[in-house]
């Protein structure tokens, strides 16, 4: 088994207002998780808070990250659930970014095969790009039955690949691998990345704020240590599940981060909750004892 590719996802450090974009943690941020194993960057995704960006935003976020990133491949993804919106976004982005972006990423929106397919062939049509498909409901409130999903995605030359984030899982995983070759990515923080690379994963997405733990495990797969890599899980199974709660996810990443000297505020905007007090007994013991400086703003 070869070392398969980790896909940082990256968070949109703000202000300590929240008010605007704050770039130098932005560029700190991407370089951190380059320099502890990810392969490439995933930018936009939900962790980035892109219901809370206008256009603008998300445009100047996506070229500070494609500035910062070096030779590392870059996802753009569009979340929007609004077909014309994000249809525009879809085409800034190509426009704007020609020639580096690596693919794009949009999420399940309907159900119904022949819609979702429809809706894959007009993201590459619009932007010719590879298409990363996300299946999350947790995210969009849509679930697509697993046979409809083998139907949407079977024979599309242009899919880069499915993120599967719909339990269970290591089941959708194996149903997706008899009907294509494109990329399996396991996400949900890697707790359960053994499992989804067993059924047929082949790339990681890595939103935790210690995405090396996610390489380590990878490593071990690829040595064959199976049982190694589950230990490696286990070891911050707890962290990844306090980090990956619903609402408040964001902000304790955030949080952790800033305490680790990365980026320099832990703001977060609604509907995001902040960082409460009442959290700092948890990260303590998940080992972010002491708040760091972080990085001064200009």
């Amino acid at each position: 088994m070869s070392r398969m590719p980790v896909w940082a996802m990256v968070a949109t450090p703000f202000d300590a207002n929240a008010e605007r974009i704050c770039e130098p943690s932005l560029r700190a941020l991407t370089r951190e998780m380059l320099s502890r194993g990810c392969s490439g960057l995933i930018a936009l995704g939900v962790i980035a808070e892109p219901d809370s960006l206008s256009l603008a935003e998300k445009s100047r976020a996506l070229a500070v990250i494609l500035d910062s990133a070096g030779p590392a491949p870059v996802v753009a993804a569009s979340t929007n659930r609004n077909p014309d919106e994000a249809a525009n976004e879809l085409r800034v982005f190509a426009a704007q970014f020609s020639g580096r972006l690596h693919a794009v990423m949009v999420p399940v929106l309907s159900p119904d095969p022949v819609e979702l397919r429809r809706a894959l062939v007009a993201t590459h049509s619009i932007t010719q790009l590879p298409v990363l498909l996300q299946d999350l409901p947790a995210a969009t409130g849509v679930t697509i039955a697993i046979d409809h999903l083998q139907e949407a995605v079977t024979g599309l030359d242009f899919l880069y690949g499915i993120k599967c984030e719909c339990p269970p899982t290591f089941l959708r995983i194996r149903q997706l691998r008899e009907v294509t070759e494109a990329h399996l990515m396991t996400g949900f923080g890697g707790l359960g990345l053994v499992d989804d690379v067993l059924a047929g994963a082949d790339t990681v997405a890595a939103g935790i704020t210690v995405p090396e733990v996610l390489v380590d495990a990878v490593d071990l797969l690829a040595a064959g240590e199976v049982g190694g890599a589950r230990e490696v899980i286990g070891r911050s199974a707890g962290l990844i599940n306090f980090e990956t709660q619903a609402r408040t996810s964001i902000a304790i990443r955030k949080e952790h981060w800033r305490r680790q000297g990365v980026i320099a505020h832990s703001t977060v905007r609604p509907p995001s909750l902040p960082y409460l007090v009442e959290f700092d007994e948890h990260s303590r013991g998940h080992g972010f004892v002491l708040p760091c400086a972080g990085i001064q703003q200009p």
